[in-house]
C-alpha cells in the first residue's frame, strides 16, 4: 500500500530525520511522491511523479526538502505502484481552503463503491480516490457544522467518518491537517507514532511504515484497527496526542 508519514510540533522542525528513512523504508512503493507543510499559514506541495530512489540514493528535490523545510506539520506520502496513478497532478497531499483554514490531506486504502461519490465541488474531474475521500470528508465537515455549529470539530469529523463506513465501505487511512491540528483515521492497519526525545517532547512523528523510521521499533507506539466497520481518529496538536476516538 502507499505509505503515510506526518510531523507534528509545538515549533517549526526539520524533519531531516525521519524523511529520508520514510523513504528508504518505502521502496516498494515507488511511483510517486510528494511533501507538505504550512509557511505563514499557506500551504506549500512539491511532489514528483519520478521514483523516490533512483538506484541507492534519494531522489535529489526529496532530500533536499527534507533538509530545508521548516514546519510546525509536515505530511508527506509515497505512492504505490498498485494504485493506477502515474501523473504528477495525482500525487499526493491534496490541498484546499474551507472552514477558515487551509487544510493539507493524504490517503491510502481501498474502496469500490467510493469513486461514485459525486461532490459539488470536486477537486480534481480525474477518478482519484483519494479526491473522492477528501471530498466527502470535507463536505460532511462543512455541512455538519453548518447544520450544528455547537459540534466539535471531532464529532462532526467522526460522524462523518461513520457515515462513509456505512455508506462506501472499504479500507481507510487518511491524515488531515491544517496548520495547528493534525487528525489521523483509519479503519484497518496500524499508525505509529514516536516521541523525539531530541525535541524534548516537543515533536510527534506518525507514520504507517511498518516497524517505525528509527532503529528502535519497540519505541514506536502501534495503534491497531482490526474491524473495517468500525474506526479510530486521533488528534494530535504539537506533540500532543489530544484524543483517541473509537466509532
Amino acid at each position: 500500500m502507499c505509505e503515510l508519514f506526518a510531523m507534528s510540533g509545538s515549533q517549526r522542525y526539520t524533519a531531516q530525520e525521519y524523511l529520508p528513512p520514510f523513504a528508504d523504508r518505502s521502496r516498494d512503493n515507488i511511483s510517486g511522491w510528494g511533501i507538505g507543510f504550512f509557511r505563514d499559514g499557506q500551504v506549500v506541495i512539491e511532489k514528483s511523479q519520478e521514483e523516490v530512489f533512483s538506484g541507492d540514493q534519494i531522489h535529489d528535490s526529496f532530500n533536499r526538502l527534507a533538509r530545508v523545510i521548516d514546519s510546525r506539520i509536515i505530511l508527506s506520502h509515497i505512492r504505490c505502484p498498485k494504485s493506477g496513478h502515474r501523473k504528477e497532478s495525482h500525487a499526493q497531499p491534496l490541498a484546499d481552503e474551507f472552514l477558515d483554514h487551509h487544510w493539507l490531506f493524504i490517503f491510502t486504502g481501498e474502496s469500490s463503491n467510493l469513486m461514485a461519490y459525486q461532490s459539488p465541488r470536486p477537486l480534481v474531474p480525474e477518478p482519484l480516490l483519494a479526491a473522492r475521500v477528501f471530498e466527502f470528508v470535507r463536505d460532511g465537515l462543512e455541512s455538519g457544522l453548518a447544520d450544528q455549529p455547537r459540534q466539535s470539530l471531532y464529532q462532526v469529523l467522526a460522524r462523518t467518518c461513520k457515515r462513509m463506513l456505512a455508506q462506501y465501505p472499504g479500507e481507510y487511512m487518511f491524515f488531515l491537517a491544517n496548520e495547528t491540528v493534525l487528525f489521523a483515521f483509519h479503519n484497518y492497519s496500524q499508525v505509529l507514532t514516536y516521541q523525539d526525545p531530541k525535541a524534548r517532547g516537543d515533536l510527534l512523528i506518525l507514520t504507517t511504515v511498518t516497524g517505525g523510521l528509527t532503529s528502535h521499533p519497540e519505541n514506536w507506539c502501534s495503534f491497531a484497527q482490526q474491524d473495517p466497520q468500525r474506526g479510530q481518529i486521533l488528534i494530535i496538536s504539537g506533540a500532543d496526542l489530544l484524543y483517541l476516538g473509537h466509532l
